[in-house]
Parts: structure tokens; sequence; C-alpha cells
């Protein structure tokens, strides 16, 4: 018997000493439910992120709303009213390339502030998502109540809206080696510095959400959940063939018109693949040379590289996608469309017809993670 176990069999006892009711008082006079204390006693509480991920990854665990159990706030639930205002915080940080740790530390604060609530009321003349003073320099009122700005301001570093006081995130020396409550106090010099730390669980939940970035993806092993969250890190970009490269997205002149940058099929993989250290060529014919074979539909796992061919032959292959598990897959299709997520693909008779195999790059995958490097640059033309 572990001692999770003999835990929950003494608290248990404890309860029913109490004479059964749903709450009693612990030791510290605090008023603690039966189902809570449980739940952190064999490890199923908590503000942990889900689908066996730690507590403030980077990720969404599913489910209609997000919800966690908050350090000294007790259960917390994420209404769609605050889900909105994330999602402008998390975006204005994507567009100056924040990383995920910054864009943590941003929702940390604005729930402590104001509960991710744009209001124009706070202690003294602080207003808005952040609580941010125009007093102390953070710009007028109409200003700091407009979330990009405010989001920006809270960022700060180039793009800060109102040098060159106060300073924002991307301003405080060494911030990403910080705790991320020490981060955000950096930034806020609040009266109470310890309060944002407790709300890391729930804020991974909320970025993971605004981010697409599923937990079960999180949760695969080492490389491959990696590969993953950076392709679905793409979704909604648009498609160019020949574009994209090792850093991300980029422009060429097959761009449609009005398009200033994007990926081609194997553009997509080969960005996804850097992330974990694997060069490809941009070229699909590379690609398939690429790792070991993967012969057969149902044997593919998440990862693994997905290859198309027009006539059945390897000279006639012209698209490459990601197998993300669940008979998904995830790829840049065509042009005038844009990164996309596709479902049921054994189920669908136009892309099962040209279905000639795979490639598995990752040692999670049982791969040979081989440097794969290519030649060229011509991705496919779906």
């Amino acid at each position: 018997m572990d001692k999770k176990t003999v835990i929950g069999i003494i608290l248990v006892c404890a309860f029913l000493f109490s004479g059964g009711g749903l709450f009693f008082i612990a030791g510290t006079g605090t008023v603690v439910g039966l189902a809570g204390m449980l739940g952190a006693a064999v490890g199923g509480g908590g503000d942990d992120g889900g689908a066996g991920v730690p507590g403030g990854t980077v990720c969404d665990p599913g489910g209609e709303t997000l919800h966690a159990n908050v350090p000294g706030v007790g259960p917390y639930r994420v209404t769609d009213e605050q889900m909105g205002n994330a999602a402008i915080i998390v975006h204005v940080g994507e567009k100056e390339k924040v990383p995920d740790d910054g864009l943590v530390i941003a929702i940390m604060t604005s729930l402590q502030e104001s509960q991710l609530r744009n209001i124009d009321y706070g202690d003294r003349d602080s207003i808005g998502l952040f609580q941010q003073r125009p007093a102390a320099g953070w710009g007028t009122h109409d200003q700091i109540m407009d979330p990009d700005y405010s989001s920006m301001a809270f960022y700060g570093g180039p793009s800060h809206p109102s040098p060159p006081h106060p300073r924002g995130l991307l301003g405080v020396p060494g911030w990403q080696q910080l705790e991320k409550g020490a981060a955000a106090q950096a930034v806020q010099v609040s009266a109470y510095p310890d309060a944002y730390t407790k709300w890391e669980g729930i804020a991974g939940q909320i970025v993971g959400r605004a981010k697409d970035i599923k937990c079960e993806d999180v949760g695969l092993s080492g490389d491959v959940g990696k590969v993953i969250q950076a392709a679905k890190a793409q979704l909604g970009v648009d498609y160019c063939w020949a574009g994209g490269d090792a850093n991300g997205p980029t422009h060429t002149s097959y761009c449609p018109q009005g398009v200033s940058k994007g990926f081609d099929c194997s553009g997509l993989t080969l960005y996804a693949y850097a992330k974990v250290g694997i060069t490809l060529g941009h070229y699909t014919g590379d690609q398939w040379e690429a790792g070991s074979r993967v012969r057969d539909y149902s044997d593919l796992k998440p990862g693994d590289l997905m290859f198309w061919s027009s006539d059945g032959t390897v000279g006639g292959i012209h698209h490459v996608s990601m197998y993300l598990g669940n008979d998904e897959m995830i790829h840049a299709p065509r042009t005038g469309k844009t990164v996309e997520i596709v479902q049921n693909v054994s189920r669908n008779r136009y892309w099962m017809d040209q279905w000639i195999g795979g490639s598995r790059l990752l040692k999670d995958n049982g791969g040979s993670a081989q440097d794969a490097a290519g030649t060229g640059f011509a991705g496919g033309t779906l």
C-alpha cells in the first residue's frame, strides 16, 4: 500500500469520525472539503494542467470551460469574458514574439490584478486588465483601457508604447531566469509581491487554449509533443508555395496577392522538425528518404510524416503532412488555403487513394532521428 493510499484512508476515517458532513475543520482552522482533501492527497486535484502534464504547463486540457484549484482561492473557472481578454493578451504577445513563459506571466498578472477583466476602477487611479496607473506613466486613461495597448505596455521592450517609463516585462533584466511570480512583481511593483504565483496553473491552461495547444499533445513523450506543438502553432497561416524555413513562414514570389508570408507542405514539416534539431530538405522527395519507412497507415504514430502520390509511385509524391494521432493529420494544403487539421483521414477516399507511406524520424517513436538534410526548395504543389 503506497503512501498516498494510506493518506487517503486516514482522511476518510477523519471524515467519518467527524459525523459524515461535507466539511470539517482542519488543524489550521480552515474549512476543508473532503473531495478537495482527497484530491490533494492522492494527486487528483490541484492545478494540474491535465492529461498528466505538470501544473502550469502551457496546454488546453479540454472541456467547455477551463478550471483549476487555485491555492488560497479554491475551485476557479474561467468565463467567456476572461477568455476573450486573455486571447488579446496572448495574441499581442505572439505578435511581439514573446515566449510562452512571458505569455503565462502576463495572464497570471491580469488574473491577480483584475481577474482578467478590463475594469475602469481600482486602487487610486489603477485601471484596466493590468491595473496600470496613468499617474505612474503607463499611458492615458483611454490608452490603458484599450486591451491591445495595455498588453503591449505590460510586455514592453522595443515596442513599448509609453517609453521610457515604466518598464515592461521584456525590460526586466534576466526575467526568464526569475520565478514567474517574481517576474510579474518586477513589472507591477505590487504591495503583495507573492500574490501572482498562485495563478500559474490556470494561466498555463488559458495560454494553451488561446494557442490551441492540447495537453494530450504535450503529454506525448519528448520530441513528439514538441514537433506537434510547433505544427499546431501555425494553424491558420497562409499557404505559399516554396514558403517556410526553420524559423517559420516566409515570403516567396509564389505567395498569392495580399499574403505576406506562408508555408507550403514541406516547409511546414521542415519548420516543425527544426524545433527538435532535425534538419529536413525543403522538398518532399528528401523528406520521404528521411527516417525509417512506415508502410501501413494503421502503423502510423503521432509525429510521423505522411506522403501522398498522384500515381502510386515514389516519383509521383507531391504532398507531405504530419500524423497527429486519432486519425488526424495537419498540413499546408494548397494556394488559397491555410494550415489546417484534417480529421477521419482513413475514411477519406480522396486521401487514401493517394496514400503511399510514411516516414518516422523521432526516437520517441522508435525512429532513427537521423539528420536528414536535403537539397532544393520546392515543396508540394497540392
